[in-house]
């Protein structure tokens, strides 16, 4: 049973970011900006640093390919990322402290490498045609934000959940 529950933790995170898009309230800010929770992603990063990041990019490329099929209609960009993001957090543990400041910023940094990413893909294949300054101002900040209050509620909770999940996984 206990193998069962990092995945279970992985499946609940994807969800609940679409969950939080239907739930956000529809306002004005709602139509002048885009907040884009990145749970997963937090999640995924938080794997790397608590599993390795071999494990981590294995959950990075199969639920980024479903990010693709369900979310998007190229197969492949979020894929990538997220494997790459699961790479780079792995090797970025062995040279930083572990802890929560490091966790925090780390998130922060990937989320805006991503947004920044697909941004970069969308403009290259022509379907934006915003500047960066709009994307900036109108994507970017609102996103980090966002992610920022879910971070300071929900990073100490994942910590916990992960270091127990990895506890009960090394005592099997």
């Amino acid at each position: 049973m206990n193998k069962w529950r990092l995945p279970f933790l992985a499946v609940f995170c994807f969800v609940s970011e679409s969950i939080a898009v239907d739930v956000w309230p529809k306002g004005d800010w709602y139509i002048h900006y885009f907040f884009v929770p990145r749970f997963f992603l937090i999640f995924l990063l938080l794997t790397a640093m608590h599993f390795g990041g071999t494990r981590a990019m294995g959950y990075g490329f199969i639920f980024g390919f479903l990010y693709d099929c369900v979310y998007t209609e190229l197969l492949g960009v979020y894929a990538f990322a997220y494997t790459l993001l699961a790479y780079l957090a792995g090797k970025a543990t062995k040279w930083l402290q572990h802890n929560w400041l490091v966790s925090f910023l780390l998130s922060l940094l990937a989320i805006a490498l991503l947004d920044s990413y697909v941004y970069g893909i969308q403009l290259l294949i022509g379907r934006t045609d915003w500047p960066f300054a709009v994307f900036w101002e109108r994507r970017l900040w609102p996103t980090l934000l966002l992610n920022t209050a879910f971070l300071l509620i929900g990073l100490p909770v994942l910590e916990r959940w992960l270091a127990k999940i990895r506890r009960l996984e090394q005592g099997e």
